[in-house]
This record gives structure tokens, sequence and C-alpha cells, in this order.
């Protein structure tokens, strides 16, 4: 593969991963809007999201099945097709219900984005840089954060929050005429092969990794549902700069997710460094406490520090995935299914508490489930050989 269509490939699967959550980051940003908008609470925020990644994370093994079966290339053009529909039906919202039903819609290119576009790279990726262009296309998610945060003010002031899902649309259906930078030779060959993959039981590595998903979702989806709103609630943020602190969080784990990928390529182990991101989320998420004490400094830093564990250890996860091999789509889906549970429980469960006790109850569960979501993946199965692929050189 030459390095301009290793390029190509991994700028569409960059663009896809950003398309299937900007619309969800948008609105995370645009909270203030929406409750004055529709006259809702917190919790009903919370619901927002819950309802996406419920639809998310309960297809998300059927997704996995799907890009297994029809090949990375097609689930991503169906992902990126859904994503535009989905983000034209949540501009057109006039009501909380109608809001509802289209970010429950909007979780099926969710379910559909990572196993779509690790099968890909499984199939169309040479070994020596899946951990790179893991990285590449996971920093497609944080660059949503960034964008949102960055963007979703100045939009909103001016010209209402919908402009900003709209542009989000049109990304979307552009993004479609890219797609073709992902066929490869190899693709349509293992795709017509795989169909044997699903029967093949995974190894416990992927189940502890779909767990781990669960916890650290729990707490990405409380942080990425309420910092804005924590921002300007109880640091006394104005919105512009409260958008720029939730951007600040995908910003800094665009590199993160780089660098982690070009290690993992070069044989750290992705069990040691979820684990390592993990105690270092629980970490960040006692400095954004701290920050309601300590002022505007303390959560600046726990933000960056979020931006480093919270929103980067993806890339461990998802390259954890693909070195199952035929059967990327299908483990991508349970842990998917993981994540997207973690994220549907992490929004109302934050929004609930903060509405009957404020926010430091709320900060403390999440210190707590990203210290146990260390824990959990710091332990050995004895299936551990299952997961080694000496034929790559790595260790996962």
């Amino acid at each position: 593969m030459t390095r301009l269509r290793l390029t190509g490939f991994s700028l569409v699967l960059l663009v896809t991963m950003a398309m299937t959550t900007l619309a969800f980051f948008a609105l995370a940003v645009a909270s203030s809007d929406l409750q004055e908008e529709f006259g809702i609470s917190r919790l009903q925020l919370g619901l927002l999201a819950a309802v996406n990644t419920l639809v998310g994370g309960l297809f998300a093994p059927a997704a996995g099945r799907l890009s297994d079966r029809i090949g990375g290339r097609r689930t991503v053009t169906v992902t990126l097709l859904i994503s535009g529909v989905t983000a034209v039906l949540t501009a057109l919202s006039q009501s909380y219900v109608m809001l509802l039903v289209s970010m429950a819609l909007a979780g099926l290119p969710q379910a559909l984005g990572n196993p779509g576009t690790n099968k890909a790279i499984a199939t169309g990726i040479p070994m020596m840089h899946r951990g790179f262009i893991t990285g590449v296309k996971q920093s497609g998610v944080q660059a949503a954060v960034f964008v949102s945060g960055a963007a979703v003010p100045f939009l909103s002031r001016n010209f209402g929050w919908r402009s900003a899902i709209w542009l989000t649309a049109g990304l979307s259906f552009a993004a479609l005429a890219a797609t073709p930078l992902i066929t490869t030779r190899d693709d349509l060959e293992e795709v017509s092969t795989s169909t044997s993959g699903r029967r093949v039981k995974l190894p416990t590595f992927v189940n502890q990794v779909a767990i781990y998903a669960l916890l650290l979702g729990a707490v990405g989806g409380g942080l990425s549902r309420f910092l804005p709103l924590f921002a300007e609630e109880e640091i006394g943020l104005s919105m512009t700069r409260a958008g720029l602190v939730f951007g600040v969080q995908g910003l800094v784990a665009i590199p993160v997710r780089l660098a982690s990928g070009t290690l993992l390529d070069r044989g750290v182990s992705a069990r040691l460094t979820l684990a390592v991101m993990g105690f270092g989320g629980a970490v960040a998420v006692l400095l954004i406490l701290a920050s309601t004490w300590s002022g505007e400094g303390l959560l600046w830093a726990g933000t960056v520090a979020a931006g480093v564990t919270i929103g980067s250890w993806n890339t461990a996860a998802n390259l954890a995935m693909i070195r199952q091999r035929e059967n990327a789509g299908r483990a991508s889906g349970r842990m998917i299914l993981g994540f997207m549970m973690g994220l549907t429980i992490g929004g109302p469960a934050v929004g609930w508490s903060v509405d009957q006790f404020g926010y430091s109850p709320a900060w403390l569960a999440s210190a707590a489930l990203a210290f146990a979501g260390g824990l959990a993946i710091a332990m050995r199965p004895r299936d551990e050989a299952s997961v080694m692929l000496p034929a790559e050189g790595v260790r996962s």
C-alpha cells in the first residue's frame, strides 16, 4: 500500500468516527440552549445521551457480525449514510420527544463505527501500521469533541444550535464520496471467506476489555454530557469558555491516541496501557472535583488529564479487538456493547445525581469507576496466550 493510499484510507476512517459522534457532542456543548428552548431538566439532558448510547450498545453485537460479513468499506459507507440522515432528523426536531427519537436513531452509527473501521483496518492495513492507523481513526472522536467545543458556541450564538447539526449532516454525506479509498483486493477476498469466524469463541481478554469499556464509558458519559455545564454553573465560566474546556479534552487526546498507537505497534502491552489510563482517569476526575473549591486552574488540569486517560484508552482497546483478525468485527461489537452501556448509565446517572445532590457525589463515583476499570483490566486470565499474536510481533 502506497503512502498516499494509506493517508487517504486513514482520513476516511477518521472522518467516519468523527461523524458518528459530532452531533452527540454538539448537543452536549449546547446543553444550556436546549434547556432554554425545550424547558428540560439535567436528567432529561442525560436521557438524550442515554437513548443514543442504549440503542448503540444493543445494536453493537449485530453491527460487529455485520461488519465481519460485508466488510469494512461497506460498513463504513452505511455508517456515514445513517449519520447524515439522523443528523438531519435531529436538526428538524421541534420538541423534546422528537429530539429524543432522533438521538436514539443516531445510536445506530455509533454502533457501526468501531466494528466497521476496525474491520477495515484488520483487512486492509499492513500489520506494522495498524496501531498508528487505529490511533488516527480513534482521533476522529476527539476531533469531534474539539470541534464541538470550539465551534458550537459561536454557531449557536449566531445561527442557533441547529446550524451545527446541519453542518454535521453535510459533512457525513460529503464523506461518502471518499469511501472507495478504503477498498482493497485483500478486503474483498477476506469478506468472502470469513463467515466461519463467528463460530470461534472469543478469548477472555475481549470480555475484560468489554467490562473495562463499560466502566470507563460510564465515566466518559457523565463527563461528556455535563463537563461544559459544570464549568458554567460551578466555576462560573461563560458558555464560550466552558466549550473550550470541553474542546481541550478532545484536542489533548488526539496526539495521545496517535502516540499510544505507535507504541502499541512497537510492542507495548495493551493491557498495561489500559490499566494506566484507568487509574489515571480516576486522578483526572478528582482534579475536576477539586476545582469546585480551588477554581479554574484545576479544572483545566483535570480536563487535560482526562483527555490523556479517559479520552485516549480507545486506541489500545480497539487495536486489541483488531488483533482478533477474522473476528475483529464481532470482538469490536462486544467491546462497543460494554462501552455504550457505560455511556447509557453515565449520562442520566450524573444528571440525576447533580439534580439531587450537586456535582461532588457524581464526580466521586466517576473516579471510583475509573479506578475499578484499571483493576478489572490488570488481572490476567488463564487463556492470556490466546491473545498473543507472535506473527504480528506485538503483545496484547
